[in-house]
């Protein structure tokens, strides 16, 4: 090895200890301000999920006892599912008319948002259909929830 191949290694080392001391100190005392940052975090969408979950159930709850009119949260996801294909379809026609295949980079994007809107329009659709069969089955959901979440009982 060169004299220059020694130099480096040593400097390297010379320069590596200490930085690893000072990382080693700092790890130590950051370590547990970090967990309990990442618990809180994961106690935090825990409960923001839980929430989400029993305003749904409570939606539902709703429907069923008839002090909130299903009907029209049925209309409001049909006609955003029906919007929806709308843009999708005239995207899709938009891009069909004005090109030739294989398709330019800003037409594939415009592809790429019909696609979206078309997984929209099935989501929404699919939305009405879990509301309806939730409502139908409540007891079975109502067991659903308290199974994953616990007594949902004292929240009402």
């Amino acid at each position: 090895m060169s004299e220059e191949s020694w130099l480096v290694i040593i400097v390297t080392l010379v320069a590596s200890v200490p930085v690893t001391y000072v990382i080693a100190i700092l790890a130590t005392m950051h370590a547990p301000r970090l967990v309990h940052f990442l618990e809180s975090r994961k106690l935090l969408k825990k409960e923001k999920t839980r929430k989400q979950a029993l305003d749904f159930f409570f939606r539902v709850k709703a429907f069923r006892d008839g002090t909130k009119d299903k009907y029209a949260y049925y209309i409001l996801l049909a006609s955003g599912a029906v919007v929806s294909s709308i843009i999708g379809s005239m995207l899709v026609l938009i891009t069909v008319f004005q090109n030739e295949f294989p398709v330019a980079i800003p037409f594939a994007v415009i592809i790429l948002l019909a696609v979206l809107a078309a997984l929209m329009t099935l989501i929404l659709l699919t939305s009405i259909y879990e509301t309806a069969r939730r409502i139908e089955r409540f007891d079975d959901y109502k067991a659903e929830v308290e199974k994953a979440w616990g007594s949902i009982d004292k929240e009402s």
